[in-house]
């Protein structure tokens, strides 16, 4: 009896390397993978999102399922990818905003550099700064005079506290001088809700965000933040044809958390670089302003490091810092 106890529970011992052995080796993605991100749904970021969601399947055994989570300066979004197991099936659509200027602006309790790891560069996005069609303005020399005449009453809509936007914002209202309050929403379709409504008089969105609302005519496109003609809004000024010097736009990239297995990144960054090749997702983020831009993830963590830098010290010197 007691060698038939032996034999039962060494053959069930066996069994149970046998199933954990078969699951260790299963493929990855063995489930549906969840991709979040850190802002409002139908915003920019949303809208790229969305459109590597829908041409993945091509590519990728499994959906990918998109997660806002909007809140606390990326904080939700990128609390949510630190306990998630660290196996590819939970990764992040990063922005400027919540992978680099939180770390200046907000106290976080990650070490972004060793914490998130990139995957690839995604591409970047074209910004513009609108009016609410209530506000009466036309041109952006109209904001400079009410700004300059009135300094402070002016307010602009920005979709975080820590946004792209924001400090793109920032960076140029200091560069002409001026005072406009910004008021920061838990993302850009909010901003472009309360800016569209007549709420607030400014807001800076990506053109992909902005088109509906300047079609049914309730936001007014006043000047673009990059140097680069956008086809969707070809008669809006850059700032070279006023004669400053200033270029900025938002970027993409995708991110795991650390730990997560070198080939799981691989095959993220290869899905990526074949929808980043795909003529149906070209035309889809192009329609909202993108150009998509596949760049390897060692490449671009070699750049994000020195963009961290710089965008630290732009950060501080537009006194936006909360860090001591």
């Amino acid at each position: 009896m007691k060698r038939s106890v032996e034999v039962a529970l060494l053959f069930l011992c066996i069994l149970g390397l046998a199933v954990s052995n078969l699951g260790a080796q299963q493929p990855y993605p063995n489930r549906p993978v969840t991709m979040t991100h850190a802002y409002a749904a139908a915003g920019g970021s949303d809208l790229v999102a969305r459109a590597i969601a829908t041409v993945a399947p091509k590519y990728f055994p499994q959906p990918i399922i998109v997660q806002p989570k909007p809140g606390g300066a990326g904080l939700v979004a990128l609390q949510a990818l630190a306990s998630a197991k660290p196996d590819g099936h939970f990764f992040h659509f990063g922005r400027m905003g919540d992978m680099v200027n939180n770390a200046f602006i907000e106290k976080m309790p990650f070490d972004m550099e060793k914490d998130f790891i990139p995957v690839c560069g995604v591409g970047d996005d074209e910004c513009i700064v609108l009016a609410s069609a209530k506000s009466g303005f036309k041109t952006i020399e109209e904001v400079i005079a009410a700004a300059k005449k009135e300094p402070g009453k002016l307010k602009s809509a920005v979709a975080g506290t820590t946004a792209s936007g924001r400090l793109i914002f920032e960076a140029f209202a200091n560069m002409l001088g001026l005072d406009i309050p910004i008021v920061p929403f838990k993302g850009e379709s909010l901003s472009l809700i309360a800016a569209g409504g007549g709420h607030i008089p400014l807001t800076l969105s990506t053109t992909g965000g902005a088109i509906p609302y300047v079609e049914r005519g309730d936001l007014v496109p006043l000047i673009m933040m990059g140097n680069r003609k956008v086809k969707e809004f070809p008669n809006v000024p850059l700032p070279s044809d006023k004669g400053w010097k200033f270029d900025m736009t938002a970027w993409y990239a995708l991110f795991v958390y650390k730990g997560t297995p070198q080939p799981v990144i691989t095959r993220l960054e290869s899905l990526y670089k074949q929808i980043s090749q795909d003529p149906d997702y070209i035309k889809a983020v192009n329609a909202i302003g993108c150009v998509p831009r596949f760049t390897p993830g060692k490449e671009f963590a070699e750049w994000l490091k020195g963009h961290r830098v710089e965008m630290g010290a732009l950060i501080k010197k537009l006194g936006l810092s909360n860090i001591n």
